[in-house]
């Protein structure tokens, strides 16, 4: 009789090995660089063998531990089990790597040089209807998260497919080689362009638009996970946007249009990318006040920022924080940025004369006292009287 191992059971393999029986072992996978180890022992046999069919793209089979370790909950609805799965892998993940890398929710195709097309829109843009369609000519780098390095290097996460379907509470999940999606290039990934999604009916012809570092700034923020928590996020993300040419824009009517959009930029040289330990020429982070004195009165100081970022237009960018990562992202324009930088604990009359390099008049005055009440309630600067 052959002993059946009991739930968890390690067994003795031929000359001393020990052997846990996979189906039991956490399955571990590759999600943005974090290795996450997915805990099958809750789970049924079948219910086990749909997640590992699930995930079998992104799983990683050399003995390296786990970073992170999740649990399935079972669901009466086996669809259920694997788009709850499919989060909380994607969650550990970004937690894992929280202040050490730009987290984009994003689809990500690979060149076979490795340069990487990463496709940036909110839900319902089409992100993984066009990746369903890409894919099939470019390496799947993911549907979700990719994860961009200060030195441009891309981590990949090949999960499956989260698929709107009809009739269905939950995104059905799909694994990417079911969908006859490609695997990923030999050698490692490197940024090549970001492109911001823009589909709509009412597009006439599809084609590609440069969008202005400003606004490509304001699009990508709110799609970039716990960006307050990196060091210079700013900085890194205008890094990125400069050395691959600048974001932009895909305009266009139907998922399949975008096969010649994406083939175009794909073909386009990598760009030069900086040692690991260079840091973007371009970002500047705020420093304390220096306490130097003025006159009297109120005085103005700048308040704490996570970093902030000139841009090309005359704005600056300046990004406030949370505890938990999170962050707002102001661009700042006309004369505020220059009262931002003047505001090292000056006075009114030093500001006004900042602004309107000394030579104020009334109307300035009252435009100046506008732009610091908003930048008070906004708690760009923080003010004290004396």
């Amino acid at each position: 009789m052959v002993h059946a191992p009991a739930p968890g059971e390690r067994t003795t393999a031929p000359y001393g090995v020990d052997v846990t029986p996979p189906p039991l072992s956490p399955l571990v996978v590759d999600a943005v660089g974090v290795r996450v180890g997915i805990d099958l022992s809750a789970l049924t046999a079948t219910d086990r063998d749909t997640v590992a069919r699930a995930w079998a793209d992104a799983r990683v089979t050399d003995p390296t531990p786990a970073q992170v370790v999740v649990a399935p909950v079972s669901s009466d609805r086996d669809g259920q089990t694997l788009s709850d799965l499919s989060s909380r892998v994607t969650q550990a993940a970004i937690e894992e790597r929280r202040g050490e890398a730009w987290m984009l929710h994003a689809a990500g195709l690979a060149a076979r040089d490795g340069g990487v097309v990463v496709l940036v829109g909110p839900s319902g843009a089409g992100k993984t209807t066009a990746t369903r369609l890409l894919a099939r000519s470019w390496g799947y780098v993911s549907d979700e998260t990719v994860g961009i390095e200060p030195d441009g290097a891309v981590r990949s996460y090949r999960k499956p497919l989260s698929v709107i379907t009809e009739g269905q509470g939950y995104k059905v999940q799909h694994a990417p080689r079911d969908l006859g999606l490609l695997p990923l290039p030999t050698g490692s990934l490197r940024v090549r362009r970001v492109v911001l999604l823009d589909r709509d009916r009412d597009h006439a012809r599809a084609r590609l638009v440069p969008v202005p570092a400003s606004e490509a700034l304001v699009l990508l923020a709110p799609h970039s996970s716990a960006l307050a928590s990196m060091p210079r996020p700013l900085g890194l993300i205008t890094s990125v946007l400069e050395r691959t040419g600048g974001a932009l824009r895909a305009e266009y009517a139907e998922a399949e249009q975008l096969v010649d959009l994406v083939g175009d930029v794909m073909v386009e040289d990598l760009h030069r990318w900086p040692e690991p330990d260079e840091a973007p020429s371009d970002a500047i982070v705020a420093t304390p006040p220096s306490g130097s004195s003025h006159g009297g009165g109120r005085r103005y100081r700048r308040g704490i920022v996570v970093d902030s970022c000139p841009l090309p237009d005359n704005r600056l960018a300046v990004l406030t924080g949370e505890t938990d990562g999170r962050g707002t992202l102001r661009v700042l324009a006309g004369a505020a940025p220059a009262l931002w930088h003047a505001a090292d604990d000056a006075t009114r009359d030093d500001l006004l004369r900042a602004a309107t390099d000394g030579a104020p008049d009334e109307e300035a005055a009252r435009a100046v006292d506008g732009i610091l009440d908003q930048l008070v309630e906004a708690g760009l600067l923080t003010v004290t009287a004396e």
